[in-house]
């Protein structure tokens, strides 16, 4: 049986019976064979490629349709009517077949084996010139679609394809100012999707899109970016929180230098406003029962109130963070840093749990990455700090006073700046 697939994939550019063919394979793109899946998909991505054509009656003709279009032509590879509703109709069986998969199901279903086959046919055709041709899809139908395949923790081999093909989305090439869809829909998949590993997940487009197409996307839809990864900041999990920090470091560091430092001011102080206007509520005193409070032991179950405020304050901690590794190696450090780190440890290094550790990894890899240059970033820097912040030190080699030095220490109090 997969010869004939086989065949039909090399000769397809000559094979004009093509019509009922494609109706029986997608008739069946849930078959249970892996191996007629895989000469399936690659079969049907042949096929389209190769039906596709633009025919003019004469030179004179498709010149001047160019010259109407736009100064770089028509757009290429335009679907067809009758590609759009093959599109869509696959698309919902597949969402049909998921609503019907129970959840923890090991064995195959129609969800997985057809969703295989559908991602082998689109990673064939995203890997080839035609891959324009799928751009209207990306963000209403593929992006959540394959999001959910890689939520199938059943299936290893659905969840590797569904990834491998997702992370092909970004790569594609939009025309200037077709890309806005797109844009709208990760930002409103990593601030609104219910599975968090789903918001963690469109982070890695969002990185992508705006790496690659840096010089392309509007100031508009980079400020949007940035706004979104920054708002994941206050994410209710802590996987994503840290996702949002890395990533916003990354945005921060390639972005060009007139528009960073606007950026970078403005997140400066948006973090540090977050951290004063939520501090941490005051110890309270042992109670009578000889129970000390969650704070303390953390045997007691937070509040809301008190969950949100750790939320509040890692995310204003993770974003002050990310600030100031998004420039690791720039010796002399920015005349921003000083103050940063001053807020992290005045303001959030004594925090219990994970806020408290999160101030005392950035400080300590602060350190570590400077550690050839540090005697000369002091110099550089720091000095403005002793006469404005800290009048009574003894030396010009120490940013912070000796109990802040110890707030900052690393592993076995080892301090990092002493």
């Amino acid at each position: 049986m997969l010869q004939p697939l086989w065949f039909l994939g090399r000769e397809s550019r000559h094979f004009q019976l093509d019509k009922p063919i494609v109706e029986d394979f997608l008739a069946h793109i849930d078959h249970p064979y892996k191996g007629v899946r895989e000469a399936m998909g690659s079969t049907l991505a042949t096929i389209y490629r190769t039906r596709y054509h633009e025919s003019y009656k004469n030179v004179d003709t498709l010149i001047e349709t160019q010259k109407a279009a736009s100064s770089i032509g028509t757009p290429p590879y335009v679907p067809s009517e009758d590609f759009r509703n093959t599109i869509h109709e696959i698309f919902e069986r597949i969402e049909k077949w998921r609503q019907q998969r129970p959840n923890g199901q090991q064995a195959p279903s129609s969800y997985t084996s057809g969703s295989k086959t559908v991602l082998l046919w689109l990673d064939s055709a995203l890997s080839s010139y035609e891959c324009t041709q799928l751009l209207e899809y990306f963000p209403d139908i593929f992006m959540e679609a394959f999001l959910h395949m890689m939520d199938v923790k059943e299936d290893p081999e659905l969840q590797s394809l569904a990834y491998h093909v997702f992370r092909h989305l970004p790569n594609i090439p939009h025309r200037a100012g077709e890309d806005e869809k797109l844009v709208d829909a990760l930002i409103r998949i990593g601030l609104t999707a219910r599975s968090w590993h789903q918001r963690l997940r469109v982070m890695i487009n969002m990185q992508i899109i705006y790496f690659r197409r840096l010089f392309l996307l509007s100031v508009e839809n980079q400020q949007k970016l940035i706004n979104c990864v920054g708002s994941m900041l206050g994410d209710s999990q802590h996987e994503v929180r840290a996702g949002a920090a890395t990533t916003l470091s990354g945005m921060i560091r390639c972005s060009p230098v007139d528009r960073r430092e606007s950026m970078v001011a403005s997140m400066l102080e948006r973090f540090t406003k977050s951290l004063k206007d939520n501090p941490l509520p005051k110890k309270p005193k042992t109670t009578l029962s000889g129970l000390s409070s969650a704070r303390t032991t953390g045997t007691n179950t937070p509040t809301p109130e008190q969950q949100r405020l750790v939320i509040v304050r890692h995310g204003a901690v993770l974003g002050l963070g990310a600030l100031i590794q998004a420039f690791p190696y720039a010796s002399p450090p920015p005349s921003w840093m000083p103050k940063a780190l001053i807020t992290l440890s005045s303001k959030a290094a004594n925090d219990p749990g994970i806020v408290g550790s999160s101030v005392k990894s950035i400080i300590s890899d602060f350190k570590k990455t400077r550690q050839d240059t540090w005697h000369i970033d002091v110099k550089a820097r720091f000095p403005f700090l002793y006469d404005l912040v800290i009048p009574n030190l003894l030396t010009t080699y120490q940013a912070f006073e000796p109990d802040q030095i110890e707030d900052l220490s690393g592993v076995l109090w080892k301090s990092y700046f002493a």
